[in-house]
């Protein structure tokens, strides 16, 4: 199977925290966890060791055991930093393409009964504050130790969780008011309804 061309997110934090210095995996893992990147980048730590054997079979970082405990430690190679560096310059000119879980569930909540979904959004809603708690706390107790843009990233996501909260709460109001619980275009077939209002189609 041919390469991807556009890195991972484990594969650009990798990559970005060998560019500073060589480690071994488990300082990989610490710095990782050091950034809380799974609350941000919903990056799964589980995937640190296949990511590094893909890396290296690909030649963008090379793998020695090095050092009394001959822990096997990792150095970029020059494709590697190559890589690494096309992907941050093509991240950071993308366009946003999130998209939401939510967004996705709201879509077809019709499905389910009516009460159903506002039970599923509150319980949600205890997530999300939680959630939120959470990311306060760790701001809290990141910021003496982190330079501004860390600072900033977190904040991000501390300001993300805010605002889905508002946005969970408008909702939930929205659907409690709602006389009908039917699909978006009901029973009509989207043909009939297309060439029925002229509605404009995705562009393929």
């Amino acid at each position: 199977m041919a390469r991807s061309s556009k890195p991972s997110k484990m594969e650009l934090l990798i990559l970005s925290s060998l560019i500073r210095q060589p480690m071994h995996g488990y300082e990989i893992k610490m710095e990782l966890q050091y950034k809380h990147v799974r609350l941000w980048a919903k990056a799964d730590h589980g995937h640190l060791y296949a990511t590094l054997t893909r890396l290296e079979k690909g030649g963008q970082i090379t793998g020695a055991e090095v050092g009394a405990d001959r822990r096997r430690t990792f150095t970029i190679s020059d494709s590697g930093r190559a890589r690494l560096l096309k992907g941050l310059e093509d991240l950071g000119r993308a366009e946003d393409s999130t998209h939401f879980d939510i967004d996705l569930f709201l879509s077809s909540s019709f499905a389910l009964p009516q009460a159903r979904v506002i039970s599923l959004l509150a319980e949600r809603r205890d997530g999300l504050v939680r959630q939120h708690a959470e990311a306060v706390e760790i701001q809290a107790g990141m910021s003496p130790y982190v330079p501004a843009v860390a600072r900033l990233i977190i904040e991000h996501r501390v300001e993300h969780l805010q605002r889905e909260l508002a946005f969970l709460d408008r909702v939930s109001e929205a659907l409690r008011a709602q006389a009908s619980w039917a699909p978006t275009l009901g029973q009509e077939r989207i043909g009939d309804f297309i060439e029925r209002t002229g509605a404009a189609l995705e562009n393929k």
